[in-house]
């Protein structure tokens, strides 16, 4: 058999605590259990009451009374579905109907009328005075009403049901020791949930007060109307170097802050206003302390206050200012060692030159055949040391950010031609093959800084004819792509030389580095020859990137965009030019915006017997097509108004067969293909070869007869 007490339990949290919802609130959860608890309270009161009055014979009570319960029921469900107040007024207003009926029926005398005072702490009970004092105030106009009504209208006794001698004596002596067990209960609690309140609340606060103690920011709270110190929190104290809170709390706010701080504490007013940013403050002991400040204004009870949060951060500003002493130091030392080395450059290079100049001397001049060796160590020996000097002091200029490139006129393939013949003497001096490998395309003059590319150029040949004992060296350049206004070239220096290591490939470019110090002992250098040529393509918008294989060779090679030069000179092979023969009644079209190619393109089309016509955009081409007729066009593809792809696609609506020449400077993949596919037969390039021109234009002409 299962224990009552278990089983009462049971149904008792059964009841009370149903309809409660996870999403609901602490106080929202206290609310409906309070309710629950009150409906079966007043349910447990009702059936009490049933009994009795079955006892006594009182039918028509019992009747009441189970009425009310039913209606009670409702209420309960009604708290079931979320339907809170609904159920509350229908519980006050059937219960104060409850007690007018029973008062009325059974009369004064019989003391129906005591239940009101439970009646009191039980709208206490079920509802907040803080939280729905206009629920609370309705509830207590009804009962009061009521109550009203009870005492003027009802009789003293009323024998409707009432028929034993001395019943009403009896009844009001039930309904007293019930009306006082129900007051009890509820006054018994009220005390409870009231001291419970004051637990939590004594908890909240203890809470609290932990965080705001044991907060890394200082805060101190400020009146902002007395302009006084209302709290600190101990962080404070200790920022501030105050030994006791009372010697703080309740002083004027300017012992503390200055007269700057509290006028910019009286432009915070609003709720959301705030102020962050940093100040200095000094603590009692005199010692600065540097903070990161944030100011919030808050009321409490219709009173203004600021709550002022401080974060230390003296030792971010002694790490500041540390920093910036070591900067300064960095940058003298950085002066000094300019200025050093400018002195040093000019003392050393003075007799250096001197050195150079007398063992050129007398390498002219008559000597002994046995003193030639000595006078070739003495000349390479100065050189040598002349090429350290330069290295250090280039490195130096470009580490201190004063190197600037030129932009000069560079014929790029007269420039690797004098590469060439500087290098190719001493790699055929070491038994070694020299190949040089230049892209046909590329014949423009680039506006570039051409001692700074050779330089780059030099470092990489020079250290790839040191490093290299068998096979060759291949300088290579190609155009990977181009505009009208610039292009893309690539240049590599490729050996079959020592090669390097993977695990080095990244460290030789750094200063004063080369791959182990075997290479060093063996080959000599200061390292900085990479380092320098890596700054120096970087300064050319590019990166110096290698491909290595240890005792196979390396290839460094670099990308750079090149400006090219719309003002060059054509360089052109006048004896091949001579022998081109002229042209019988061919009259061509030449779509060009640039002056100086059409001036040089009309030049050697007039010399062939050619009818020459100009436009300078594709709009006037067009227009030209319309107004006449002509054997040949030949068209630039980059012009205003109309590009040349566009132009020819209207002038082949009018001329569909007239054969046409692109004329470009532009270099993309698959380019000869793609301006087939538009309509052009054949692609002359800028610069272009007066032969290359002349032949295409006979196949093109030969084809059309």
């Amino acid at each position: 058999m299962s224990n009552p007490f278990v089983f009462f339990q049971s149904f008792y949290e059964d009841i009370v605590y149903s309809g409660l919802r996870e999403d609901y609130t602490h106080s929202k959860r206290k609310k409906t259990i309070r309710f629950n608890q009150f409906i079966l309270l007043i349910l447990i009161a009702h059936f009490v009451c049933v009994v009795s009055y079955f006892c006594f014979g009182l039918y028509i009570s019992a009747l009441i009374n189970l009425s009310a319960a039913y209606i009670f029921i409702i209420a309960y469900h009604l708290n079931l579905r979320r339907q809170y107040q609904l159920a509350r007024i229908l519980s006050i207003l059937n219960l104060n109907l409850y007690l007018v009926i029973m008062n009325y029926m059974e009369g004064l005398r019989a003391g129906e009328y005591l239940f009101y005072f439970p009646y009191f702490l039980i709208m206490t009970f079920i509802i907040s005075f803080r939280k729905n004092f206009r629920e609370l105030g309705f509830a207590y106009m009804i009962t009061a009403v009521s109550l009203s009504f009870c005492f003027y209208v009802c009789p003293q006794e009323n024998y409707y049901q009432v028929h034993i001698v001395n019943m009403f004596p009896r009844l009001y002596d039930s309904n007293l020791m019930l009306s006082l067990m129900l007051t009890t209960f509820f006054s018994y609690a009220i005390v409870r949930i009231n001291r419970n309140n004051e637990e939590a609340i004594l908890k909240e606060k203890q809470f609290g007060d932990t965080i705001y103690n044991t907060s890394l920011d200082g805060v101190f709270i400020l009146d902002a109307q007395a302009l006084l110190i209302a709290d600190c929190n101990r962080r404070a104290l200790e920022l501030l170097e105050i030994d006791d809170k009372k010697l703080i709390v309740g002083a004027p706010v300017d012992s503390l802050f200055t007269k700057e701080h509290i006028q910019l504490f009286t432009h915070i007013k609003g709720d959301a206003d705030s102020w962050q940013g940093e100040l200095s403050l000094t603590s009692k002991k005199d010692n600065t302390v540097f903070a990161f400040v944030n100011v919030v204004s808050f009321f409490e009870i219709d009173r203004h206050f600021w709550k002022i949060s401080i974060l230390d951060i003296s030792e971010i500003k002694m790490a500041q200012f540390e920093l910036m002493k070591a900067k300064q130091k960095a940058e003298s030392a950085s002066r000094a060692k300019s200025r050093f080395l400018s002195n040093m450059s000019h003392e050393l290079r003075t007799p250096l030159n001197g050195i150079i100049g007398a063992s050129n001397l007398l390498l002219q001049e008559q000597y002994l055949e046995e003193q030639r060796s000595h006078l070739e160590i003495l000349k390479f020996s100065s050189e040598h040391m002349m090429t350290l000097i330069n290295e250090i002091l280039d490195f130096n200029k470009i580490e201190s950010g004063r190197f600037e490139l030129e932009s000069v006129p560079v014929n790029m393939r007269a420039f690797l031609k004098k590469l060439e013949a500087q290098f190719s003497v001493q790699a055929h001096a070491r038994g070694l093959l020299f190949l040089v490998d230049i892209d046909e395309n590329l014949e423009a003059e680039f506006l570039t800084d051409e001692t700074r590319l050779n330089q780059v150029l030099s470092n990489l040949l020079s250290n790839a004819i040191k490093f290299t004992q068998t096979g060759g060296i291949t300088l290579g350049a190609r155009k990977v792509s181009s505009s009208s206004k610039k292009s893309v070239v690539q240049f590599m220096v490729q050996d079959t030389g020592i090669g390097i290591p993977t695990h080095k490939q990244q460290e030789i470019f750094d200063s004063f580095t080369q791959a182990d110090t075997d290479t060093t002992r063996k080959y000599g250098g200061t390292g900085l020859g990479l380092a320098i040529s890596k700054k120096l393509v970087s300064l050319f918008s590019g990166e110096l990137l290698l491909k290595s294989e240890e005792g196979k060779g390396s290839t460094f090679y670099f990308t750079i965009e090149l400006e090219i030069n719309e003002n060059a000179k054509l360089y052109i092979n006048d004896e091949k030019v001579k022998h081109l023969p002229g042209f019988d009644r061919l009259k061509v079209l030449i779509a060009e915006d640039n002056f100086v190619n059409m001036s040089v393109a009309r030049k050697f089309l007039t010399k062939w017997g050619i009818e020459v016509h100009e436009a300078v955009n594709g709009l006037e081409a067009v227009e030209k097509f319309r107004r006449g007729s002509f054997d040949l066009v030949l068209i630039d593809l980059e012009m205003p108004e109309m590009d040349g792809i566009t132009a020819l696609a209207e002038i082949r609506k009018s001329h569909p067969s007239v054969p046409a020449i692109a004329f470009t400077a532009a270099v993309y993949e698959d380019m000869r293909v793609d301006l087939m596919k538009k309509g052009f037969m054949e692609v002359v390039p800028k610069p272009f070869r007066p032969e290359d021109l002349h032949n295409k234009i006979q196949k093109l002409v030969a084809n059309r007869a």
